[in-house]
């Protein structure tokens, strides 16, 4: 929440209708010229009933009630009412749609600020900060949303404030019991008598007296106008109660209820343990199921950068495959207040969302991230979530897959796999993965994952050497022999894709086992019956947009970054390390002697940069030219190293950093160093390198942004000094 809240212009409730509908029939009305604007309530004034009677007198107009609602499914709603169809196919289309709208429209929304499954939530602010501004923005589509809740807005953003209504507010008790206190401290609004004694017992921490549920019935008895039973549990009547007395619960209390509640509800994970789900087992599954993580995100609530409970929950795979997945991200969201940090399932939730991986069940959810956390080795947490409890309608056997988020060298082999068809290798059931958009042909084992051949380049036959080995399966496991890759293409089979973008490639039937291939890879499901019984589910882009930003996903036992990644990118045998009579009696830095004699330089020419250990000219003296658009700060000597983006890559001998030099004014790029040694820019060249290979690979234009995030942000760790060229991400930013 932003505490730079705006100033708004106060207003009467009995004025209020009036005035909104002056702004709404004035196009010039200067109140709002967003298109968009917050009506406010204060103490008794009742902002819901102001829009009712705006919506009563616009014939054309769509109320919607936010309560509880995500971004997502607002937005769904809300486009379902203006009779838009786009809406069907995810993505941004509706945008479009929206522009081109036949007249003007009034959108009307109740209660934003009671938005997502739990009371502390991430979706107003989602909505109020991306989707509103593009429903409106050069659009005849206005929007009022209710918002009691001032420390949501911005402070440009445009409203009104309800002056508090003229009638006295309804009587409270002089001193509200603790039972009722603590049922405010809920986060999901309707809790079941156990939860509820457990949020009292977290509320009295230093009172060991048991709650006792005849003692929750006597409250529930004689504080019937505030509170309701409802069929799963209790209940405030009007949650204006319960916000207002969340604001005056100190935060101590509040960080004290919510690890009693996270400690809580965790040790209960054996008696929730349902094979759908903690939520098909009943009231106080479905609460665990939606308030957990919320719980675990404020139990840090007094040290704001602090997310040390979360991120212990979501690191436990026996009970995140319990969690919806929008409980998982809207916590994520919530504890860290901006991005989401990385290799968790709540960033691989993050990046499944990008791509409209929503499943509908949370069996068929657990399976996603069983497979999200395979393909970044996360050991102990598939072996959490293969105890959860929870079925699993197929799972991952083998990955050789980079994961959505997915930014390590490790992850750019196999490539782009656009076809796969079965084979025998020597008789064993194997996998051959056609690439594109390059045909090549690598094989693997169809049980393991095992690489058994290839890749093979273009070309229109199979070597020769794998004839005998190449065969095509049938009962004897010794079929004709495969000796061209046109007969491989022929092979592939007819089936659809399982996802457009993410799994393009048809899905491959091998046994008991489902191979899916795409962009970053291939990967093997079993039961295959149990993939093609989700495999319907819709995998459409989300109509709100990335709801988080997460951090790149690397394998988990992935050292950091360094020179020697470099090796992976572009093969131990590009590099030439030399010997020290090799090297120019001027290149005085002993940090760049070291590299050039041990690991070495490697001869590569990828786009743009080449570096020619091979060269004669190669580490040759090169004089710094008058005429160049930038000056080093050092006086050299410098050492050719290759080129970049036709200008000069140069060692400093003295210092040991490198430059780029610039040409003449012209030149598109600024920042002549590139990095502050000769280590760092082979580091930073394994990222950069790493980092373009996956964009060409990635048909999603949110995650291309996050991956020109990762790179910019891996360099800068790397050397922040040299990160600052713009040389490093102009092909990212201009390609």
């Amino acid at each position: 929440m932003s505490s730079n809240t705006p100033v708004l212009e106060t207003i009467s409730a009995r004025a209020a209708a009036g005035r909104l509908l002056r702004w709404w029939q004035d196009t010039s009305d200067p109140l709002a010229p967003g298109g968009w604007l917050s009506l406010v309530g204060e103490g008794a004034a009742d902002g819901g009933q102001v829009l009712r009677e705006v919506g009563a007198q616009v014939a054309s107009s769509v109320l919607v009630d936010a309560t509880e609602r995500t971004a997502e499914e607002l937005l769904g709603e809300v486009l379902a009412a203006l009779g838009l169809e786009s809406r069907r196919y995810g993505g941004l289309r509706w945008i479009s749609e929206v522009r081109a709208l036949p007249e003007r429209r009034l959108v009307l929304l109740t209660h934003v600020h009671r938005m997502g499954r739990t009371r502390r939530s991430y979706e107003a602010e989602r909505l109020l900060t991306g989707t509103l501004k593009a429903l409106c923005a050069r659009t005849g589509l206005q929007v009022i949303a209710q918002v009691d809740a001032p420390g949501l807005l911005r402070s440009g953003d445009a409203g009104l404030r309800l002056e508090p209504a003229g009638a006295d507010p309804a009587p409270t008790p002089p001193a509200w019991p603790d039972e009722v206190r603590a049922l405010a401290l809920a986060e999901p609004r309707t809790v079941p008598p156990r939860a509820w004694a457990a949020l009292v017992a977290g509320l009295r921490a230093d009172d060991g007296r048991p709650v006792t549920e005849d003692a929750l019935q006597t409250v529930l008895a004689e504080h019937d106008r505030w509170l309701e039973r409802r069929e799963d549990g209790v209940g405030f009547v009007d949650e204006a109660v319960a916000e207002s007395l969340r604001r005056e619960t100190a935060p101590e209390t509040v960080t004290r209820v919510n690890r009693h509640m996270t400690a809580w509800l965790r040790t209960l994970a054996p008696e929730l343990a349902h094979p759908d789900g903690w939520a098909a087992g009943g009231a106080l599954g479905t609460y665990a199921a939606a308030g957990l993580a919320m719980h675990a995100a404020q139990a840090d609530h007094e040290q704001k950068w602090t997310t040390q409970t979360l991120d212990e929950l979501v690191a436990r795979g026996e009970l995140v495959a319990h969690l919806p997945q929008t409980a998982l991200l809207d916590a994520a969201r919530c504890a860290h207040y901006g991005g989401i940090g990385s290799n968790s399932a709540a960033a691989d939730a993050a990046y499944l969302w990008d791509y409209g991986v929503v499943p509908a069940t949370q069996t068929a959810w657990a399976a996603w991230l069983h497979l999200m956390a395979t393909a970044r080795g996360d050991e102990d947490f598939v072996a959490g979530l293969l105890a959860s409890g929870i079925r699993l309608p197929w799972k991952a056997v083998w990955t050789r897959w980079r994961p959505p988020g997915g930014f390590h060298a490790s992850f750019l082999a196999p490539g782009v796999v656009g076809e796969t068809a079965e084979v025998r290798w020597h008789g064993r059931p194997a996998v051959a993965a056609l690439g594109t958009p390059e045909v090549d042909v690598s094989i693997w084992d169809a049980r393991t994952g095992e690489p058994l051949a290839g890749p093979w380049p273009e070309d229109s036959v199979v070597p020769e050497d794998a004839h005998t080995a190449l065969t095509w399966p049938d009962g004897s496991g010794t079929g004709d022999t495969i000796t061209t890759l046109d007969a491989l293409e022929a092979a592939v089979p007819g089936t659809d894709a399982a996802h457009p973008s993410l799994l393009p490639a048809p899905v491959l039937t091998v046994g008991e086992l489902a191979i899916l291939g795409g962009p970053g890879g291939l990967f093997a499901l079993a039961p295959a019956k149990g993939w093609e019984e989700t495999a319907g589910t819709p995998c459409r882009a989300p109509l709100s947009g990335p709801y988080a930003a997460a951090g790149p996903t690397t394998p988990r036992h992935a050292t950091p970054p360094g020179a020697a990644d470099l090796r992976a990118v572009v093969g131990e045998d590009a590099f030439r390390p030399l010997k020290e009579d090799q090297l120019p009696a001027g290149l005085e830095e002993d940090g760049a002697r070291e590299v050039l004699t041990g690991i070495g330089v490697p001869a590569f020419d990828e786009s743009g940069l080449r570096l020619a250990p091979d060269d004669d000219a190669f580490l040759t003296e090169f004089t710094w030219p008058d005429d160049a658009a930038e000056d080093p700060e050092s006086d050299g000597p410098f050492f050719l190293l290759g080129r970049w983006m036709g200008g000069d890559v140069v060692l400093d001998g003295t210092g040991g950093e490198v430059f780029r030099v610039p040409g003449d004014e012209d030149d598109p790029v600024d920042g002549a160093l590139v990095a502050s040694s000769l280590e760092n820019f082979l580091a930073m060249t394994a990222q950069w390198l790493t980092g373009l290979r996956i964009s060409r690979t990635v048909d999603n234009s949110d995650e291309q942004y996050a991956l020109r995030q990762h790179v910019s942000g891996e360099l800068w760790m790397l050397d922040d000094a040299g990160s600052q060229s713009d040389a490093w991400m102009y092909i990212f930013e201009n390609d």
